[in-house]
């Protein structure tokens, strides 16, 4: 009697963990974020990066500048714009407080949207973390079912970040990648807080350091239709670290980047 009572005690314990993990495993999101994940160069490949720097062409109807993006594994990012070689304006976020800088050198907080959007980039999928990677840094990922646009079949996942932002990410059917994104924000918070529908679409995929990144990104806004922007990324480079130092508030960039 004493047996049965363990047995079923034994039960009830390891129970539960087998149906969240049969759970898992039949949840459609799972095998789609293995797919992107395993299309884009696979998780260890991903996690061999600690940081990275991203020299790019940044153009839209009113401006054309150049930029240097730098992000890594502790949410840290930063980016400094350059117009015909001097810096112009720069953003910052430490993994906890952003800010910004103009082109003389006068700093200020970023706006509460400024900041979130600042940190979410260091958490989407392709910018340095790999999607299989998101839950573990507290986003949700979840299917939403399938969608035609241009011709292409999409499995379209919602990304939940942990601070309640949703974001949407189209899946190619036939290249498992991620191609393009669709979410509700303002383009420049803390140029003009108004907020619109836009699409993201990237393209030229290329493999650096064994991870398949887009060397180009065309912002549409769909409430208008019109383009907003085009990022052409020049190059993309793989980083041991990034100095603490970068991220002091209005720190100069670093040449060596």
């Amino acid at each position: 009697m004493k047996l049965r009572t363990l047995l079923a005690a034994a039960i009830l314990l390891v129970l539960p963990t087998l149906l969240e993990a049969r759970a898992t495993a039949n949840d459609p999101a799972t095998a789609t974020i293995d797919d992107v994940t395993r299309a884009a160069g696979g998780l260890a490949a991903a996690q061999a990066i600690p940081a990275l720097a991203y020299r790019m062409r940044i153009k839209e109807a009113t401006f054309e500048v150049d930029g240097v993006y730098v992000v890594d594994r502790k949410g840290r990012m930063r980016i400094d714009l350059y117009r015909d070689g001097k810096r112009v304006f720069t953003e910052c976020h430490d993994g906890t407080r952003a800010w910004e800088m103009d082109g003389d050198g006068k700093v200020a907080d970023t706006s509460p949207d400024g900041t979130a959007a600042l940190w979410h980039g260091t958490q989407y999928p392709g910018q340095i973390l790999a999607l299989a990677e998101l839950p573990a840094h507290g986003h949700r990922v979840e299917t939403t079912g399938h969608e035609r646009i241009d011709g292409v079949d999409y499995t379209v996942l919602k990304l939940t970040m942990r601070d309640g932002f949703e974001t949407y990410r189209f899946v190619n059917a036939g290249t498992r990648r991620i191609e393009r994104s669709r979410d509700t924000r303002a383009p420049h918070p803390d140029v003009d807080a108004k907020k619109a529908r836009l699409d993201t679409a990237w393209s030229d995929f290329r493999k650096v350091d064994g991870v398949l990144r887009p060397f180009v990104e065309t912002q549409t806004n769909l409430d208008t239709g019109k383009w907003n922007q085009t990022v052409t990324v020049q190059a993309i480079r793989k980083l041991p670290a990034l100095p603490d130092a970068l991220f002091v508030r209005g720190a100069a960039a670093d040449a060596a980047l």
